[in-house]
């Protein structure tokens, strides 16, 4: 006889982490109809992400940005000098700044997109649209959504907001007011319909643009040193994206032209502000100087001053000389009255020839008359004669210098309202000096300014002139009709081999999830209890349970079979008899060994009853059919009837059956007490074998008291059902109760594998072939 040690250990191996072919097989079959759905789903979804994906083209342009600085040729010195990093880095941030793309946006005409529905996907008609759209939007509220336009075949059409706005009929070339918008539809004769099912147009806001061209615009640094980046945009259409591309390169050289001069610019605005200020201040000054020059004759006051002086000077002589020829005037006035006149040689020379020759003669004649008073009588005729010669002559030479000293008083007057306004002029003369040195002071300033100005402005353009963009377009923009996006080869293969990858994952995820036992390394991994053999798994229907009598010749049959003679030993010495027949949980077939061991057994012409001890889950489908369900096991154990009195035969002969009866409440109770063992005892004179089947031992604690009354106990594992941990649990029952009679059975292990029972060249009927092609090794 074979017996198991009193401490059975769990044997630990290294096939623990060794991968369990059989196992893993089980998981595939099992599961097959999961990893087929799962690979279907994933190479359907990367279909579809081909099949409904627009197409992406992207257009790239590469450019050399170089800023040469020739302004030193002229002496001038660069302010700043960026180093190459900071200078890409700035460019790239210009390039995708919303003040530049929104130049870019004022030089384009995007404002409305047209599309075409197709049956599948919908495509953007970019410069060959069916019509042309203008507008005059009052608000936004029609933007950014899809008016669709539906065309009659005339020269009407519809107009619909979305896929649920209100429809609006207009006429091609007329005026549509639309929720606030003025449109203005033209037909495009030239365009040539395809396969599309419909148009429609998108008005867009600018923030959307703003938003589409941030998107799509890509700058990056090709190589720092050599100033080299590529520019990149995207879009669903190649002509779009290398259309708007090419309107950016074109305004970024302008534009950045611009940029690097704004500084200079804007200093040479201010400087030619200035000079224009300047300019006329200088010209206001000027048009002093000379109303200064006209008014005043001259330029030079200080001269004015020296020639006022002398000319006041020279006036004084002229009144002096005047006021003395006045006075010499009068005394010969009186001298000539007095009939006393004395003339001066100095007298003579300041009288005109005329007065001075008449003045001569009179004082001739007053000589002459003073000579004839010596001679003759003042009543003589001759003296008479002279007297009236000296009065004529005195009358005209009074008169004559009477009309001189009058000239001469006229002449010094005019000499002293001369000296006035000279003297005058020669008091004003320091303030007009001043003023007009104050003013020319100014003048000479701003004329310093002037110049000062001219020449920084001359500075400044001559560094504008020699900021030269030497920006190169060392790749323009390419049109390209191969998307970048979706790669479609590319989808499908990551769908393949995700699929794959997939389905890897679930089986090893299965095969770690799954604690069932799903061959004999699972239990012989852990216990050394003797293993009493396998029962392969069948299709086959039994409608009574006794698989042996309706499949003689099928797998299971044979593997029973086997089973019989394995028990032969355990029985050496011919006296065990009593065989129990239990499981962890219900399920593991330990009923259906039980029962179709026993019919092998009475097939060896040996006597065998069945008890079924499960008094808590009465059997269902049973070999025989028992008359009275009230008579059983439960009621022999209370003594209410006696086992003869409850025993059935089966349609196998030598085979009996003895029922659970009705439900006892202390089924345990009944199994300890002494009516259970003279029960067995009775049994035992009438029946070569007693078959025990007992509860499961690890629901209740009824099979534990069976077992410890069987003289062997099988212990029943279930494929693919049992859980590893049952054979714990059979060590843990072992090491407790110290059963040294127990062995095992694997039931229902599938008949394929290195682990299946070994039974190859029976045909086993209801087999699918087609799933042996896939499964069987």
């Amino acid at each position: 006889m074979l017996e198991t040690p009193k401490n059975i250990q769990p044997q630990q191996s290294q096939a623990n982490e060794a991968l369990d072919l059989n196992k893993l097989k089980t998981t595939l079959k099992r599961n097959w109809l999961w990893l087929i759905i799962l690979f279907l789903v994933i190479n359907s979804v990367a279909y579809l992400k081909v099949r409904y994906t627009k197409n992406l083209y992207e257009s790239s342009s590469e450019l050399k940005l170089d800023i040469k600085n020739e302004a030193t040729e002229f002496g001038i010195k660069p302010t700043v000098e960026d180093p190459n990093f900071n200078l890409l880095s700035g460019e790239i941030e210009l390039i995708e700044s919303r003040l530049f793309l929104g130049r870019v946006l004022d030089s384009s005409d995007l404002n409305v997109s047209y599309f075409s529905v197709g049956r599948v996907l919908n495509d953007e008609l970019f410069q060959n649209a069916p019509f042309l759209v203008r507008y005059k939007a009052q608000n936004e509220s029609s933007f950014n959504v899809p008016i669709h336009l539906d065309d009659s075949g005339s020269d009407e059409f519809t107009l619909q907001v979305g896929d649920e706005g209100q429809k609006t009929t207009g006429r091609y070339n007329s005026k549509v007011s639309l929720n606030g918008v003025d449109l203005y539809i033209e037909k495009n004769e030239a365009f040539r319909k395809g396969d599309e099912i419909g148009y429609f147009f998108v008005l867009n806001t600018r923030d959307a643009l703003l938003g589409y061209l941030l998107r799509s615009l890509t700058a990056e640094p090709l190589n720092y040193n050599a100033h080299t980046l590529r520019i990149s945009f995207k879009d669903n259409n190649p002509t779009k994206a290398t259309a708007i591309l090419n309107k950016i390169d074109s305004i970024y050289l302008h534009y950045s032209y611009e940029q690097k001069n704004l500084a200079n610019k804007q200093k040479i605005d201010w400087v030619s502000n200035e000079l224009v200020n300047i300019e006329h201040k200088m010209e206001d000054f000027e048009n002093y100087f000379e109303n200064f020059t006209l008014q005043n004759k001259t330029n030079n006051l200080d001269e004015d001053l020296k020639k006022t002086v002398s000319a006041i000077n020279r006036l004084d002589s002229q009144r002096y000389e005047l006021t003395n020829r006045i006075v010499e005037v009068n005394t010969l006035m009186d001298g000539m009255k007095a009939g006393d006149l004395s003339i001066s040689l100095t007298q003579l020379h300041a009288l005109p020839p005329t007065v001075a020759k008449n003045l001569e003669q009179l004082e001739d004649l007053y000589r002459d008359q003073e000579k004839l008073k010596l001679s003759y009588n003042e009543a003589t005729f001759a003296y008479r004669q002279r007297q009236k010669d000296i009065e004529t002559l005195r009358a005209k030479a009074s008169r004559q210098l009477e009309e001189q000293r009058a000239e001469w008083i006229k002449r010094l007057d005019q000499i002293n309202q001369k000296k006035a306004r000279l003297e005058h002029e020669f008091v004003n003369i320091p303030d007009k000096s001043t003023q007009f040195s104050k003013n020319l002071r100014f003048y000479k300033l701003y004329e310093q300014f002037y110049l000062s100005l001219m020449q920084s402005k001359s500075e400044f353009e001559i560094t504008q002139a020699g900021s030269v963009p030497d920006y190169k377009i060392l790749s323009p923009a390419n049109l390209s009709y191969t998307p970048i996006s979706p790669n479609k080869l590319m989808i499908t293969g990551i769908g393949f081999v995700g699929s794959f990858v997939a389905m890897l994952l679930l089986v090893g995820l299965l095969y770690v999830l799954n604690n069932k036992v799903t061959s004999l390394l699972d239990i012989e991994r852990v216990t050394s209890v003797p293993m009493l053999g396998v029962v392969p798994s069948s299709r086959q229907f039994t409608k009574n349970g006794l698989h042996v009598l309706d499949h003689p010749k099928s797998m299971v049959s044979e593997a029973i079979r086997t089973l019989r003679t394995n028990l032969d030993f355990f029985n050496i010495n011919g006296q065990r008899k009593v065989i129990a027949v239990s499981s962890t949980v219900s399920g593991e077939g330990k009923s259906f060994i039980a029962l179709n061991l026993g019919a092998v057994m009475a097939l060896s012409k040996k006597k065998v009853v069945l008890l079924d001890l499960d008094m808590r889950k009465p059997k269902q489908n049973l070999p025989v059919t028992v008359e009275d369900p009230s008579k059983g096991i439960s009621t022999v154990l209370i003594r209410k009837n006696t086992w003869q009195e409850c025993v059935s035969t089966t349609a196998l002969s030598n085979f009996d059956y003895i029922p659970s009866g009705p439900h006892p409440p202390n089924p345990s109770e009944l199994l300890l007490n002494g009516e259970f063992e003279e029960l067995l005892n009775d049994l035992k004179t009438q029946y070569d074998y007693i078959i025990l089947d007992t509860p499961p031992v690890g629901l209740v604690t009824d099979g534990i008291m069976a077992m410890k009354r069987a003289d062997i106990s099988i212990y029943i594992f279930r494929a693919n059902y049992s859980k590893k941990d049952f054979v714990l649990n059979l060590q843990r029952i072992i090491n407790i109760n110290k059963f040294s009679n127990i062995t095992t059975l694997l039931n229902a292990l599938p008949s394929t594998g290195e682990q299946s029972y070994g039974y190859g060249y029976y045909e086993e009927p209801g087999t699918r072939p087609w799933l042996k092609k896939i499964f069987n090794t």
